[in-house]
């Protein structure tokens, strides 16, 4: 059985690299310059999905 501890740590660690993941991708969607009209969405939820990543991330390291 698995303990509870470790499975919220795999609950937090999961989705923060996830996030980071996609950060990733919209970043790079943003500098291409992919598409212009959706240059601002792309910075934009890149920070959103960064931001989040970072905050699961600090949760995970207090756990």
């Amino acid at each position: 059985m698995i303990s509870p501890d470790l499975a919220i740590k795999i609950l937090l660690l999961v989705p923060s690299v996830i996030f980071f993941f996609y950060s990733a991708v919209y970043l790079m969607l943003f500098e291409l310059n992919v598409q212009p009209k959706l240059n601002r969405f792309y910075r934009n939820t890149s920070l959103v999905l960064a931001g989040g990543g970072i905050l699961l991330l600090a949760i995970y390291l207090m756990i």
